[in-house]
This record gives C-alpha cells, structure tokens and sequence, in this order.
C-alpha cells in the first residue's frame, strides 16, 4: 500500500505579544474558553475522504502536540497551514524532501503565494481541496504529478466527501468540527476567506451535515461541535431544515454568523432546541467610525447602533454569544479598550476574542498597509491577530500590544465575569418568562 502522511504543523496559537504572553501564563481560563477551537484540521481530514482504499493514512497533529515519525517511511506527505504556521510547514516539507519524500503543500497561504510554497515542496495545490487536491492525486498515482494544481472553479460540496475523522486520536480533542457552507457575501477588508472560497454562498445537503454529525459520534460520542462556517446561516430556508435535522442528532454545538441572525425569529427560535450553546460572532467595534474603515460596504457600521438590540435578542433565544473584537484601525485610540469592556459588561456577552488587527496576505488591508509602508514585519509566524505588525495610526505598536493584554486581563477577571454572569442569568430569565407566556397564550388560545 502506498503509505502518506497528512501533518499539521505547530503554530504560534497566542502569538509572541510579551504582554499577553504573561496573562496567559497565570490565568489558564482563556485556553479552557478556547477549547472549542481546538479541533483536528478540517482541511485534511476532509481530503484524506479524497484518498482510495490503496493508501494507508496517518494524520499526524503536530500542533496538539503529537510528534512527527521523521524515521518512519512515507511515501507521500501533505501538509497544510495558516500564515502563522506556514514557516513551520516549509520546515516540514524541506525535511521530508530531503529523506526522498514526495511533498505537498496546500492552505491558504499557500494558495496566496504559491512561488513562495513552490521552493519547500514538490507540489502546490492553489484553491479548494477538493479540486485542485483531487487533480494531483490523480496524477500522483499515474507517476505523473505536476509542480502546481489550481482550482479553476469552486467546489461543488454535494461531491465533498465525508472528513476521516476515524484518522484522528480523540483524546486530543474535546471538540470536532464541520464545515456545511463556504463563501460570504460580507467585504471585510482583512479577512482571506473570500480570497479562496468566494462571495458565493454555497451549502451542503442537510443529508450530508447529518452523515457527518453521526461519522464524529462514531469517534467521540460527547464532542463538541463547532460549525466551521464562514457565516452559517446567509441562506434562512436551508437553515431552517439545517437546524430542524439537527435537533433530532442530540448534539451540543457552536458556530460562526453575523449579528443579522438576530433579525430572523425564524432561525433564533430554532437554535436552542437544536443544541445550539453559542454563536461566534465578528462585532469587531464598539465605534462606528472604526467599524466603516473594515468593510467597504459599510455593513457592520449601520448596525453598530443597534447591537446591543440584536444582542438582546439572540440572548432571549437562550442563546450565549462569543464576541469578537479587532483593535487597531486608523480610528482607533487608546480608549476603544474601556469602551469595549464597559460594552461586554452592559451587554453580558458571555465569552470574548480580543485581537489586533491584522493585514493577512492576499487581503485588500495587506495591500493598502503595503502600498502605505506601514507594514513592520513579514515574519509570518507573528501573524497571529496577537502581535502587531503594521504601524497604527492613533496609538503605538507597544500601547495595541498592551491594551489587548489588558482587555483579557480585564474581561475575564473574577470580578467582571461576575457582571456578565448575572447580566447572562437575567437574559436568560427573560427567556424563560417569555417562552412561559408564549405557551400560556397558546394553551388558552387553543382551549379557547
């Protein structure tokens, strides 16, 4: 059998921000928040579904701390990684070639700068998995393989196959991830994911979510499910029979959608009795004025005075929100720290990402900081969203790097997750008088 190995490269994770650094060395409860996300890679998981019976796989999770068998004999190896971990991921490409391995190299990064790639591995694959990787195996098995795949078109996720997640060791994980829709019709003008997966929203069968629902039960029954969407719930009919299949799987999950889930009751009275726990969403701002400077549409800017509306809502849904911030835009100064504390404490949100703006490549930010000569560093191991690499324009590098620290230390304190839990309980109270009500009415409607 031809033997291959699908790596996952260790990463920066928290990044090399020296203030943060010393938070997280004596509070621990930011990597409890955030063991939701550690799941297995997605990616690979599911182009090893691309593989025939010939080949036997291992998926080898160097950044959940397994170690990489350099001695044992591979065939093939694969390996995928984001821009914080791409330095690490030529390292492993290198290492192999040089034991006569063949290489393949594929991500996001990769995709964006496949000259770059190209110099580390034997191939590189440009675009979604499931083309461009199926393209070259292909070839690989006809002795034929080329240097460079590139997916021509997006992916038809009907044909997208089940992730092995039978290949995973599940006493690394406490969560696993799915992924049911690629593509975002949002312009945000840092994030990559419409660099690769486009603005078209495009899902997969209610049938194929459930199929993998049942294939991670196989392999860890209690996991967490985090739905690994860009924004899961663009397309309302769909997600409605989405969650209504759901609820039936008796899972817990999480997932990422925007604030304009709130504006659908349809949806959000769904959610709860799905197993739905939390939502993660991008708020990003607390200012107006910073928030008009990261999406050229202006989207997230015309609702940021109605957020703590839209909050409300989702929270009588009996539903926790993980909020996401990004500090550092040309309108931000020192105070957004303070301003965005006293928002999650008003608005009782119940578990905080809070990170610095950061220009990936192949965004329009990167290329605006480029042209501009802010850019201060191109190690990409710093590219974390932790560290800063580009000059801010109303506060210093040293003052972003600090207030970030400061907004963990401060939001997750005992004192201040205090206000939040009482502020959630309150929520959670209106809830239930609300649902009590609803069923009361309905109750007297029908005796009526």
């Amino acid at each position: 059998m031809t033997k291959a190995a699908l790596i996952v490269p260790k990463g920066s994770k928290y990044g090399k921000n020296p203030y943060l650094k010393e938070f997280l060395e004596r509070n621990d409860i930011v990597s409890k928040f955030y063991g939701a996300w550690e799941t297995p890679n997605l990616s690979l998981l599911t182009i090893a579904g691309l593989f025939p019976d010939s080949y036997d796989l291992r998926f080898i999770d160097e950044d959940h701390g397994q170690a990489i068998p350099w001695d044992e004999r591979f065939d093939l190896v694969v390996v995928t990684g984001m821009t914080q971990q791409i330095n690490r991921a030529y390292e492993i490409c290198d290492a192999f070639r040089r034991r006569g391995v063949y290489t393949v190299l594929g991500g996001i990064h990769a995709s964006i700068y496949p000259d770059e790639a190209v110099k580390h591995a034997d191939t590189v694959t440009l675009g979604e998995g499931e083309i461009a990787f199926a393209r070259f195996l292909s070839d690989f098995q006809k002795g034929e393989p080329r240097k460079r795949y590139r997916a021509d078109r997006y992916a038809d996720l009907g044909l997208s196959p089940v992730p092995r997640y039978d290949l995973t060791a599940p006493e690394l994980y406490s969560s696993y991830s799915i992924q049911t829709t690629r593509g975002c019709p949002r312009t945000c003008a840092y994030c990559t994911l419409p660099v690769i997966y486009g603005s078209v929203y495009r899902h997969k069968s209610v049938e194929q979510v459930v199929r993998e629902i049942r294939a991670i039960k196989a392999v860890s029954p209690n996991a967490f499910i985090f739905f690994a969407d860009d924004n899961m719930f663009i397309h309302k009919e769909h997600s409605q029979r989405l969650l209504r299949a759901i609820a039936k799987e008796d899972i817990a999950w999480g997932t990422q959608t925007d604030i304009s889930v709130a504006s659908q009751p349809d949806i959000l009275r769904l959610l709860r009795p799905a197993g739905c726990r939390w939502l993660f969403i991008g708020l990003e701002n607390v200012n107006r004025r910073s928030l008009e400077l990261l999406d050229e549409k202006q989207w997230k800017a015309r609702l940021c005075g109605e957020y703590p509306a839209l909050i409300d809502a989702i929270h009588r849904a009996g539903v926790y929100i993980w909020g996401s911030f990004m500090f550092g835009t040309d309108n931000d100064t020192p105070a957004v720290f303070e301003d965005t504390l006293r928002f999650t404490l008003d608005n009782g949100i119940y578990s905080g990402s809070f990170t610095i703006l950061t220009p990936l490549p192949g965004t329009a930010l990167f290329e605006q900081m480029k042209a501009a000569g802010r850019l201060t560093d191109l190690d990409w191991s710093r590219y974390t969203f932790w560290d800063v690499v580009y000059k801010p324009q109303n506060m210093t590098g040293d003052e972003l790097a600090r207030g970030v620290a400061w907004m963990y230390g401060q939001f997750y304190s005992e004192a201040n997750s205090q206000i939040r839990l009482r502020k959630i309980r309150t929520n959670l109270q209106k809830n239930h008088i609300e649902r009590k009500t609803n069923e009361d009415r309905l109750d007297i409607a029908q005796r009526g």
